[in-house]
């Protein structure tokens, strides 16, 4: 794509109403399509431009994840509820790292330094498989975005084979991170026997998190809008 005088002329695009527990219509005037090139649509400072291999977005006739949030019904991925640290889990064009929507929810983080196990530190995602699927070898990779980083945050992504494995993480910025771990053996965050030949994943998780600090019994609260886009496996 060109410079910014190359672009056709603006044009405003909004995903349809939501149905009941996805949030309401979209506000057309939150983001705006600058031209429409193959394989998508060109968000402003969205980091997707839709060149012919561009390396952040899949372009025409590369692979595509499974999960883009471009519609409102079935994103996907649902609540992990438990910890209740998030809520109005919804499709969104308010941000997107490719395309022209992401799956968005709010989350309420509470932390305290003296219990690295508090629940209230983190809010979970996940994507459930009816049956199993074998995923041994291929890589799990998500895009996340998070308001307003006032304090230091991660994001880790992991799958249920017999109980949970830990397969990926990074710390965050403001702005999309991108983020991907290997279900293998060979990766050794995943504590998988290097014997095992297969692997079947009833789920995968993503998590957003709150690390805890030295242990000086400080507590805290972090609040804002978490937006998850571009899930593959």
């Amino acid at each position: 794509m060109g410079p910014r005088s190359s672009i056709p002329a603006a044009v405003w695009v909004c995903i349809a109403a939501a149905p009941v527990g996805l949030g309401a219509a979209c506000d057309p005037a939150t983001i705006q399509a600058v031209g429409v090139p193959p394989g998508g649509v060109y968000r402003p400072d969205q980091g997707c431009t839709l060149v012919p291999d561009a390396p952040a977005c899949p372009g025409p006739g590369q692979a595509q994840p499974e999960l883009q949030f471009e519609a409102v019904t079935s994103p996907g991925l649902v609540l992990d509820t438990a910890p209740g640290t998030l809520s109005d889990l919804r499709v969104t064009c308010t941000r997107s790292y490719c395309g022209s929507g992401s799956l968005a929810a709010h989350a309420t983080l509470q932390w305290n330094d003296n219990d690295p196990n508090a629940p209230l530190r983190m809010g979970s995602f996940s994507h459930q498989f009816q049956p199993a699927v074998d995923l041994m070898g291929r890589t799990i990779s998500f895009n996340v975005f998070v308001d307003q980083v006032t304090v230091p945050m991660h994001a880790q992504v992991g799958v249920i084979f017999d109980y949970w494995r830990w397969i990926g993480w990074s710390g965050l910025s403001r702005g999309w991170n991108h983020i991907e771990g290997v279900v293998s053996p060979s990766n050794p965050l995943s504590k998988i026997d290097a014997a095992v030949t297969s692997i079947p994943v009833t789920s995968i998780r993503i998590d957003v998190y709150v690390p805890v600090a030295d242990a000086s019994g400080t507590q805290g609260s972090w609040a804002g809008e978490i937006f998850l886009d571009d899930v593959g496996w």
